[in-house]
């Protein structure tokens, strides 16, 4: 297996130090003239870092910065606790940050076939996570989950990417994962590429990379064609050191977070 390279990563840190704000926060196209940082450029920042053990800068300026940030909803709710988290601070998690954990819906998935099904997937994901990690999720409602997920509403075996974020939430219920999941996704790695999305696409990018690598951590298989996720992911990378969607395109801090992820 390849392993990261160390120049790559090192070019990466100093991008992501460079997006911070005097707020201790992140913003990705944070330049001279604008600084506007946001909860989840914060978290993608200080998640990428931590994983190869780099120091976040300011660390208790950013840790304010999270403090205090209003939340609404699912998505901030996930960006703050797990930022404080990743920074050893999750004892600054507000009370009320913990009510709305708490107190977050599981919602009935649309049909398999929905349009809207990764977005489900990648609520429920954050539901089950944020539980776990930080108030408990009841076993009724572990049950619930996991019985939504085997009548198939999680739509597995429809894309590498929809796959990847029922497998989480499976992992983190203790769900055995299918003989016909693990196939699927054997199937979709490819040269030259690494993965594929679909039997049927032809085109990769640094999501259906991230997919894949986690579809197979989660799995316990080995990634058949590291070689060329790696290759895949370096080629995203842009001269200031952080990674795009693809290759040419323009890097942000969620991109880098996941080209990181992929190269751990």
């Amino acid at each position: 297996m390849p392993t990261a390279p160390i120049d790559a990563v090192a070019r990466a840190a100093a991008y992501i130090r460079s997006r911070q704000s005097p707020s201790g926060g992140f913003c990705f196209y944070r330049y001279a003239s604008v600084d506007e940082p946001s909860l989840g450029d914060t978290y993608y920042a200080v998640a990428a870092l931590r994983l190869f053990g780099v120091e976040v800068p300011n660390a208790g300026k950013t840790a304010d910065f999270v403090a205090d940030a209003r939340t609404f909803g699912l998505t901030y709710l996930y960006f703050s606790a797990f930022t404080l988290d990743h920074l050893g601070l999750a004892s600054r998690i507000s009370e009320e940050t913990l009510a709305g954990i708490r107190n977050l819906p599981v919602t009935v998935p649309h049909t398999a076939d929905s349009a809207d099904a990764s977005g489900w997937l990648e609520s429920l994901r954050k539901t089950v996570r944020l539980q776990q990690r930080f108030t408990s999720i009841s076993p009724d409602r572990a049950v619930f989950i996991a019985d939504l997920m085997s009548r198939g509403g999680s739509s597995t075996r429809t894309n590498l990417w929809d796959t990847y974020l029922a497998l989480s939430i499976g992992a983190l219920l203790r769900l055995r994962p299918s003989a016909e999941t693990a196939a699927f996704v054997d199937s979709l790695q490819q040269p030259p590429i690494g993965f594929l999305m679909t039997p049927q696409s032809v085109m990769s990018s640094l999501d259906v990379a991230y997919a894949g690598v986690r579809c197979c951590e989660i799995l316990g298989t080995p990634v058949r064609h590291a070689q060329e996720v790696v290759d895949l992911t370096l080629g995203c990378q842009t001269a200031n050191g952080g990674f795009a969607h693809a290759p040419m395109a323009l890097p942000n801090l969620e991109f880098t977070y996941r080209a990181l992820r992929i190269l751990a």
